[in-house]
């Protein structure tokens, strides 16, 4: 083993493994172009039971080399302790994969995911990372959700697997503009004969009041968990904010939760998270009580 690799593999176990957080942003921010591997892309096998190809030249792919798991890992815990085997969780918004892969490796053979990608980089990196695992049920449809069947510009990075892709504006450095179709995750079910989920997450950038308007069915019949995220900037470029979502989920009897001091809390109102992730569930469902508890939601 060379010197350059020794340095990087203990550069990666400390930002992994070493339990003091202070002065890990500041040092990664220095040293991650210098002890980057030089292949490009590269596979990484995770310690949540997945392989992915990353494209180190995205800055989040590249976090996610060295760090050795996303980002938004609190969000990916509560997953793997609430998905059961043989239950359902639908990925919209699926980027390059990474919550999809980590629902098919919590649901196993019995269970079916259904992710939903429209960005065309992201959509051959989810079909890339698919690859490289055993898992078979996963159903991949490349569409965008919303409350209408039809179309509509999708604007993203020609760079790679953007996640900032949306329906209502480039934002810097995305020069990209595609016509893709959009559907309403209602209809998609139907006219696939696609299972109801237990778990629905929705990361649209803007479009996940446009995403759940079109799941009333999904919503009342489904009834399942739900992990959405809120954008202040995204959401006002679409055109509502998140008491407008708030007041269209609690006629389902849907109830907020987020992260508050690195614990999952109950909210009184959306408007109080600090983080961009909401939990929604039902506080008079025995079956989300029971996931609740595993979280655990404190408050709920």
């Amino acid at each position: 083993m060379s010197q350059f690799s020794l340095a990087r593999d203990l550069f990666r176990w400390y930002l992994r493994s070493f339990p003091l957080r202070d002065g890990k942003a500041r040092l990664y921010h220095r040293l991650k172009d210098l002890l980057r591997p030089r292949d490009n892309p590269v596979t990484l096998t995770l310690t949540r039971g997945f392989a992915l190809c990353l494209d180190l030249d995205d800055p989040e792919q590249n976090r996610l080399y060295f760090y050795g798991d996303y980002d938004e890992r609190r969000e990916a815990d509560l997953i793997s302790r609430v998905l059961d085997p043989g239950e359902v969780f639908w990925d919209v918004g699926a980027n390059l994969g990474f919550f999809t892969l980590l629902a098919a490796a919590c649901v196993r053979e019995t269970g079916v995911v259904v992710a939903l990608e429209p960005a065309p980089r992201a959509w051959e990196q989810l079909q890339r990372n698919l690859s490289l695992n055993p898992f078979r049920k996963v159903l991949t449809f490349r569409v965008a959700a919303s409350d209408r069947e039809g179309t509509a510009t999708l604007h993203f990075s020609p760079r790679g697997a953007d996640g900032g892709a949306n329906l209502y504006g480039a934002l810097p450095g995305q020069s990209g503009r595609l016509e893709v179709a959009t559907l309403p995750l209602d209809t998609l079910r139907q006219r696939e004969g696609l299972p109801y989920p237990h778990f629905l997450k929705v990361d649209v950038e803007g479009a996940e009041y446009a995403a759940l308007k079109g799941a009333r069915d999904l919503l009342a019949s489904g009834r399942p968990l739900l992990l959405v995220e809120l954008k202040q900037e995204r959401m006002q470029a679409g055109g509502w904010a998140g008491r407008h979502l708030e007041d269209y989920l609690r006629g389902f009897g849907y109830r907020p939760a987020g992260v508050q001091r690195r614990r999952w809390q109950a909210l009184p109102k959306v408007e109080a998270a600090r983080g961009r992730n909401i939990l929604w569930w039902q506080p008079d469902d025995p079956r989300h009580r029971e996931k609740a508890a595993r979280i655990p939601i404190l408050g709920g």
